[in-house]
């Protein structure tokens, strides 16, 4: 609901993607192209998202609870319930959660980019069950940008 140029969104009214279970809160176009935001719930050990950079926004993470094993750079740190984590554009950065905790975490991208409808296909893209030169285009508009990592292939066994 927009008031006043403001956006508002009630947990109950926000649109739910499973695997990964994202609860999709605020898109580009909501604020202005100021920032966008989900919330992410990871089970015990579940991953959330494989080596990438954006190379137009930040990406912050705020853990609600839980605890969120990252890879910043090529170092991997755990960002514990109420820890915050801000990435800025062009750093490579991956994360999960850790084997003996769930996650549930805040994630803010600024500026934001239009990244609803790419959620909304990404059950499809992580099952591979659309085209490759799809996927490639997608992660282009949406300023996802995959980087291989053996740091993080290491971390993750």
């Amino acid at each position: 609901m927009n008031v006043e140029g403001a956006w508002v969104i009630q947990e109950r009214e926000a649109e739910t993607v499973e695997r990964p279970s994202l609860r999709l809160l605020a898109d580009a176009g909501h604020t202005g192209g100021r920032l966008g935001a989900n919330r992410l719930s990871l089970e015990p050990g579940a991953a959330g998202a494989r080596p990438h950079f954006h190379e137009r926004s930040a990406e912050a993470f705020f853990v609600i609870s839980g605890s969120l094993r990252m890879l910043i750079g090529t170092e991997a740190v755990t960002v514990e319930a109420g820890g915050y984590a801000v990435i800025p554009p062009g750093v490579h950065h991956a994360f999960a959660a850790t084997a003996d905790a769930g996650a549930d975490v805040l994630v803010t991208i600024a500026p934001g980019v239009e990244r609803f409808a790419y959620f909304r296909q990404l059950p499809d893209v992580l099952a591979g069950r659309l085209p490759e030169a799809e996927v490639a285009a997608m992660h282009e508009r949406y300023d996802v940008h995959f980087v291989p990592s053996p740091a993080w292939d290491a971390e993750r066994g």
